[in-house]
């Protein structure tokens, strides 16, 4: 199926036409959002990510041949360039392997100080957050993205068996850290703690 209205409007687009470029705007920003805020989460960086998106979209859209809605097609270009953003972000700042296969967890949440002491149910951004990049990226890409398994090997450029072990690793290390919150928040300790005893 060829998506041949959305085709028109990128060649209008491309072409500078202000009409087209003010709806292709209206109906790509909202997807370029989702996919910067799941991958780089609701940072500077996700701002950088649609920025940086949208660019990419505007200089390929002589490329769009509508195998794709419009907004899909987008989505995929806006996720290669948030997952080069975050690669980019790891090295820069961390050097963290974004290869890491490992038990998924990226720090001992159990420590003391540690985010679990303070309570339950950090959110799923804070759950991801503590799971190795690789993973994390492939869960998001696979159930908030929506992306099928091997939609996901070539957009990361690994193979499928890879992005299985990574999903499967990276349920599991989620697991992992609920598990171990729920525990810490039904503790004895962490019930005196919640009513002011010592």
């Amino acid at each position: 199926m060829t998506h041949a209205r959305d085709v028109d409007l990128a060649r209008r687009a491309a072409k500078g036409d202000a009409a087209a470029e003010g709806e292709l705007l209206r109906r790509v920003l909202p997807p370029l959002h989702a996919v910067a805020r799941a991958i780089l989460g609701a940072t500077a960086d996700a701002d950088d990510g649609v920025q940086l998106g949208l660019m990419r979209v505007l200089d390929k859209l002589g490329s769009y041949r509508g195998e794709a809605s419009l907004e899909r097609w987008c989505r995929t270009v806006a996720v290669r360039v948030c997952l080069r953003l975050s690669a980019q972000n790891r090295r820069h700042a961390h050097g963290i392997d974004p290869e890491d296969e490992g038990v998924g967890l990226v720090g001992d949440a159990s420590a003391e100080g540690g985010a679990i002491d303070e309570g339950l149910a950090a959110d799923i951004e804070q759950y991801l957050a503590r799971i190795s990049a690789a993973q994390r990226e492939a869960l998001v890409l696979h159930h908030a993205l929506d992306y099928s398994v091997p939609e996901i090997a070539e957009l990361l450029g690994v193979p499928v068996d890879t992005v299985k072990s990574r999903l499967a690793f990276g349920r599991r290390a989620l697991r992992r850290l609920i598990q171990r919150d729920l525990t810490v928040a039904e503790s004895p300790r962490a019930k005196r703690g919640a009513h002011g005893g010592g």
